[in-house]
C-alpha cells in the first residue's frame, strides 16, 4: 500500500513538509492558565457545597415534618418544601459545577487554538 502524496509511510508526519518534528513554541497566557485551573477548582468546591446544602435541606425538611405544638400544621408542608427545595438545590449544584468546569475548558480550547496557529505559522515560515 502506498502512502498519500506528501506524507511518510505512516500516513501522517514522517515525510512531507520539513520532517516530523514539530517546532517548540513557548506557552503563553500564564495568568489565564492559572485562572482556568482556579475555575476548575472553584467548580468542584462550589458544586460539592451546593450538593451538600441540598442534602441538608432534604434532611431538614424531613426532620421538621413532625408536628410541634405551637405550629400544628407544619408536617406535610415542611416535608414537601424541604424535599422540593433540596432537589432543586441538588440540580442547581450539578449545573453550576458543570458550567464552571466547561467555562474553564473553553479557556483551554482558545489557548490551544492560539498555540496551534502559532506553531503552524512557525512551521510555514521555517519551510521557506
Amino acid at each position: 500500500m502506498n502512502a498519500a502524496p506528501g506524507y511518510g509511510a505512516g500516513g501522517y508526519g514522517g515525510g512531507g513538509y520539513g520532517g516530523g518534528a514539530m517546532p517548540a513554541v513557548k506557552k503563553k497566557y500564564k495568568i489565564l492558565r492559572l485562572i482556568a485551573v482556579l475555575m476548575k477548582i472553584l467548580a468542584v468546591v462550589v458544586g460539592a457545597l451546593l450538593i451538600i446544602v441540598g442534602l441538608v435541606m432534604i434532611v431538614a425538611g424531613a426532620a421538621s415534618s413532625k408536628s410541634t405544638p405551637p405550629f400544628p400544621d407544619t408536617g406535610p408542608g415542611a416535608f414537601f418544601g424541604g424535599l422540593v427545595g433540596g432537589l432543586i438545590m441538588l440540580v442547581y449544584g450539578v449545573f453550576v459545577a458543570i458550567f464552571l468546569y466547561a467555562y474553564a475548558e473553553w479557556m483551554y480550547v482558545f489557548m490551544d487554538i492560539e498555540e496551534n496557529t502559532r506553531m503552524t505559522n512557525e512551521m510555514l515560515l521555517g519551510r521557506k
